[in-house]
Parts: C-alpha cells; sequence; structure tokens
C-alpha cells in the first residue's frame, strides 16, 4: 500500500471516529434534553390542571356533586381533540369491596382502565405527584399520576413517540453529516496529500535514477520546511556521490595512464640494455664500442634507478602520510638545493640568482629540497645555454623563474601529472621521465602550499608557491 493511501486511510478513520464521537454526543445530550423538555411540559400542564381541579373541589362535600362537577371540568379544560396522542383521564372510588376497589370513570378517552394505571411502578414526590413509564401498542408514554384528594386519581399520559422521532431525524441529520464530513475529508486529502507528498514521489524517483547510474539527477526544492531540508540533503548527497564516482574515474583513468606510461618508460631503457646485452655476448667488439656500450648500459641503469626511486617517493607521499613540519630558513632551503643542481647549472652553463631576505617557513626540508631541485632542474631544461633562473623569496611566497621557452596555455594544467612532458624528445634525451613536477605537487598538497604557473611561450615560467 502507499503511502499516501495510509495516511488518507488513516486520517478518515481518525476523522470517521472524531465525527461519530461528537456527533453521539450531541445526539445523546439533546436526546435528553428533547426527552426533559417534553416531560416537563407535560408536567407543567398537569400541574396547572390538577391545581384548578383542587381549587374547585374545595367548596363541593357531597360525592355526587363532586362526579358531577369532575365530568364537567375535564370537558371543559381538557382538549379531546388531542393529535399528539396527549391524555388525560380520571377516576372516581366509588366504593371499596374484599374483591378490590370499584372505580367510576370520570373521564377517559382511552381503552386504559384504572386497575392498569393504578399498578404501574411510579416514584412519588411529596406533593402527591407521581411518575412512570409505559409501553402500549407499540409507543412509548410517560404517565403521570395525582392521588392526594381522597378517591380521585387523576393521570396524564404523554407519548414519546412524537419526541423519539425527532430524536431519530436528529440521527439522520448527523448520520448525513458525518457522510459529507467524510466525502470532502477525503477529497481534500486526497489532493493535498498528492501535492504534499509529490517531492517525496519525485525524490523516489531520482533515487531510482542514481541508483541506475545517473548522477546527474537532481529534485527542485520547493519549500523550506522537513521535505525541502530532505531534499537540500538529497541534493547535497547526489553531488558527493556524484563528485566521488567522478573522482574514482578519475582516479582509475590515471592509475590506467600511469601504468601504460610506465610500462613505456621502463620498456624503452630495458630495450636498450637488453640489446647492447646481446652484442656484448654474440658480437666480438673492439675496446671502443665495448666501452660504449657499457656505458650506455650504465646511464641506462642510472636512469632506472632514479626513474624507481621517484616512483617510490610518489607512491610513498600518496598514501596521505602526516609530516612533521619545522621552521626553516629560507636561505638554507635555498642552499641546499644550489648544491645539488651545481652539476646540472654548469653543465648548461646557467646562472641561478638567490633573492631573500630572512624568510623562514613551517616546511619539511628533505621534501622542499627536493622541491626546489624539480623546479630548477625543469628551469634549466627549458633555458637556452648562457641563461639565468631567479630563485626569490618574499611575502609568504617561493618563486622560481627562468627566461626559457615557457609553458604553451593548453599544458599548464597538464604539466603536474605523472609522465607528462611537453617536449617528450628532449626530455628522454635529458634524462626526464615526467615525474619532477608530480612528485612536487604531492609533496605541495602535503604541506599545503598552492602552486601557480605564470607562463609565455617564448619568455618564460614563473613558478610560485604561495605558503598559507
Amino acid at each position: 500500500m502507499k503511502l499516501r493511501t495510509k495516511i488518507l486511510w488513516i486520517s478518515c478513520l481518525a476523522v470517521l471516529a472524531a465525527t461519530l464521537i461528537s456527533g453521539g454526543m450531541i445526539l445523546g445530550m439533546t436526546a435528553e434534553n428533547l426527552k426533559n423538555e417534553a416531560v416537563l411540559k407535560a408536567y407543567q400542564d398537569f400541574y396547572e390542571l390538577t391545581g384548578q381541579m383542587n381549587n374547585g373541589l374545595t367548596n363541593i362535600n357531597q360525592s355526587e356533586m363532586i362526579q358531577t362537577w369532575l365530568e364537567y371540568f375535564f370537558k371543559t379544560n381538557v382538549n379531546t381533540d388531542n393529535q399528539r396522542g396527549d391524555y388525560t383521564i380520571c377516576f372516581y372510588r366509588k366504593d371499596q369491596k374484599s374483591d378490590g376497589s370499584h372505580y367510576k370513570e370520570i373521564y377517559n378517552h382511552t381503552s386504559l382502565s384504572a386497575e392498569e394505571l393504578y399498578h404501574l411502578e411510579y416514584k412519588f414526590y411529596s406533593d402527591g405527584f407521581g411518575k412512570s413509564e409505559m409501553q402500549y401498542a407499540g409507543h412509548s408514554y410517560i404517565v403521570f399520576c395525582y392521588d392526594k384528594v381522597p378517591d380521585i386519581f387523576v393521570y396524564r399520559i404523554q407519548d414519546m413517540n412524537s419526541v423519539l422521532g425527532r430524536i431519530r431525524q436528529l440521527g439522520i441529520y448527523i448520520a448525513a453529516i458525518t457522510a459529507l464530513v467524510i466525502t470532502f475529508t477525503i477529497l481534500i486529502l486526497y489532493f493535498l496529500l498528492k501535492r504534499v507528498l509529490l517531492p517525496l514521489q519525485e525524490l523516489n524517483e531520482t533515487t531510482k535514477c542514481l541508483a541506475e547510474g545517473d548522477y546527474h539527477q537532481r529534485v527542485i526544492v520547493r519549500s523550506k520546511d522537513e521535505i525541502g531540508q530532505l531534499e537540500e540533503s538529497f541534493n547535497k548527497m547526489a553531488e558527493a556521490v556524484e563528485n566521488s564516482t567522478q573522482e574514482l574515474a578519475e582516479s582509475e583513468r590515471r592509475k590506467t595512464l600511469f601504468m601504460g606510461n610506465l610500462t613505456h618508460e621502463l620498456k624503452t631503457p630495458m630495450t636498450a640494455i637488453s640489446g647492447y646485452a646481446q652484442t656484448l655476448l654474440n658480437v666480438k667488439l673492439d675496446r671502443e664500442d665495448e666501452e660504449e656500450a657499457l656505458h650506455y648500459i650504465y646511464e641506462e641503469c642510472g636512469r632506472l634507478e632514479r626513474l624507481s626511486k621517484k616512483m617510490m617517493k610518489l607512491l610513498e607521499l600518496d598514501q596521505d602520510t602526516s609530516l612533521n613540519l619545522t621552521d626553516i630558513p629560507v636561505c638554507r632551503l635555498f642552499e641546499a638545493a644550489e648544491r645539488s643542481c651545481e652539476a646540472i647549472l654548469k653543465e648548461k652553463d646557467v646562472r641561478l640568482e638567490i633573492l631573500e631576505n630572512g624568510e623562514h617557513f613551517l616546511m619539511d626540508m628533505d621534501l622542499m629540497t627536493d622541491v626546489m631541485i624539480n623546479l630548477i632542474d625543469n628551469s634549466v631544461k627549458a633555458s637556452e645555454k648562457g641563461g639565468r633562473i631567479m630563485l626569490r623569496a618574499y611575502d609568504r611566497c617561493i618563486e622560481v623563474q627562468d627566461f626559457g621557452r615557457g609553458i604553451p596555455e593548453e599544458e599548464k594544467e597538464k604539466i603536474m601529472e605523472p609522465f607528462y612532458m611537453i617536449d617528450k624528445s628532449r626530455s628522454r634525451k635529458s634524462g626526464g621521465a615526467g615525474l619532477g613536477l608530480a612528485l612536487t605537487a604531492v609533496i605541495l598538497k602535503q604541506h599545503n602550499i598552492s602552486l601557480k604557473i605564470e607562463s609565455q611561450v617564448g619568455e618564460g615560467t614563473r613558478m610560485i608557491l604561495q605558503f598559507v
């Protein structure tokens, strides 16, 4: 069963129960009031009638005169054409025999006898009035009696069917109103729930799309209530899932590319080493060619060693290991980088100019030295013979600037990827494998340092390290 149907049924049952309870209470109280009102009216009329009768009997002593007067009194004071079924009856006890009393009917428009009325169970009051209930010929009656005057019995019979009919009619009205209330409740709830639960239905459909792999789906946030908050949370979750999926896909792509490039980088020196080794084993060479082959094997083995070290360093740093950072003067960092790069600077006759004013930053000395070496090495490769490289520190920045070939705009985002090289032939000739800047990016990330690249083709490149 759908949620909307469940809520609709529960709400209708709750409204029905509330309506029935309130309707039943209203009907019960109204019925009691109608009955009490009819009984009170009949009692008041009966009380006034008996009062008039008592006043008229005050000056009459003879029994024959009493009977005659009573007949006259009831004929002139009681409506004989009673359409409501309300009757007044008067009996006079003429004599009392051993087998019972003998009553004379003074006034009686019913088929009831004195004995039948006399033997009803009455609840008497102190002023001679009594009340009882009676069922006769399918009708319900209230019977009042008055016996305070000796030998005179006066009864008032009140038919309650008219009152019960009004109560039944009221019950029918309440039932009809209840049916209308339930009908309107169902209609209103149906359209309200359809509107209110529409976001949940859309959320359900969008969830199915996400489960099927369509991570671009989002729901429209229409309100700021709990459902709106749920929609916002769902959109955030969907965005996080999409980003995570994209990151996983990108990571998988990078891993595949990484392994392909690694295989290619390893294959080139291994092929050369294998070829020269087979030549040395199978061909008789003179001393000069043999030394040249051995020298080439040595250089390629060195290249493999450097490649493996950078690979191990890259994999080690990529595990999000925490670093122990210390406050290091920039002059020490620059001196260590200059010593390490002295050979390549002399080889290409490139001048390194250092500018610093006593700055110091939190860093890992060894790792940041690797960063500076990689940046200086790339600048040397990009510079012409006899060029210069500037190494500067200012504010919260370290800058490495060369005046060489520069980096094309479309290459700036790619140079930090492993094995990516702008000029692959020249880089391989200089012993590069495209891992230097990738290693630099990982080290800078560990230090929470941002790298900004400014470059113009033919004018040079500025690599700016921004410390937090």
